[in-house]
């Protein structure tokens, strides 16, 4: 059952428990209960702008390569490949892992299909270790208090995977998870958390970022920091993201 703490100790205490750093930490037998993947840059904040863009849900391929396959199924979808030259995609493909570059993009009552190197295969490596005993949810800074909202509706106990990077922790992904987390066991951030989050995710991209094309900096300033500003609640349902959130139809 989900655990409302009553001071900061027991909230650490419950954190050390149910924090999975890294994708590679994931547990081949994970525990029953509600995962939610955070990958804030960039996939748990370009999965909430194709919701909110009006994708119909998105399919979460096993292997990068294989959404050609799936539109050829489904004529109408829209399919996600890799950023390809300069940041300008992939040919073949109709958006890249970006938050800003999926507004250009019609998805509107269309389905979709992608994944990512972190945050998609994360997603997948839930999905085929703990099947039905698992239910994945996806959250960002952008969704994070939408999908803490609705998991205080379930009984089962929350994990936070933070998707990392080849392997290691990231500091956007953890603080990410933390600021999740704080909203769900009724703890929400304060000011000067806030404060201390934002500091994080800028400065584990930010200076990176100043030596990309101008798409990585507006992801980042303009979409990954926007605290809260989608009601959107992905959750996995077989192999398929789809918006459970107070606002879906």
């Amino acid at each position: 059952m989900r655990l409302v703490t009553d001071d900061e100790d027991d909230l650490e205490a419950e954190l050390l428990e149910t924090m999975i750093p890294a994708r590679a930490q994931i547990p081949d037998d994970p525990d029953p209960g509600n995962y939610v993947v955070v990958d804030v840059a960039q996939f748990s904040t370009t999965v909430p702008e194709l919701f909110a863009n009006g994708a119909e849900y998105i399919y979460i391929t096993e292997e990068r390569g294989n959404e050609p396959d799936f539109k050829a199924e489904h004529p109408r979808a829209k399919i996600g490949g890799s950023s390809g030259p300069n940041y300008e995609g992939e040919e073949g493909y109709d958006f890249f892992n970006s938050p800003s570059f999926v507004q250009d993009v019609d998805v509107a009552g269309r389905p979709t299909a992608m994944t990512s190197t972190n945050g998609g295969n994360a997603v997948t490596d839930l999905r085929l270790a703990g099947g039905d005993d698992v239910d994945v949810y996806v959250g960002g800074l952008t969704n994070g208090k939408a999908v803490a909202e609705h998991l205080k509706q379930s009984d089962q106990r929350t994990y936070f995977v933070g998707a990392g990077s080849n392997g290691k922790p990231s500091p956007e992904d953890l603080a990410g998870a933390l600021y999740i987390a704080r909203h769900l066991h009724e703890r929400p951030p304060t000011a000067e958390q806030r404060a201390v989050f934002r500091e994080m995710v800028t400065f584990g991209k930010g200076p990176k970022y100043e030596r990309k094309p101008q798409v990585k900096r507006t992801d980042l300033y303009e979409y990954t920091l926007a605290f809260d500003s989608r009601d959107v609640v992905p959750k996995l349902v077989d192999q398929r993201l789809v918006d459970v959130g107070d606002g879906a139809e």
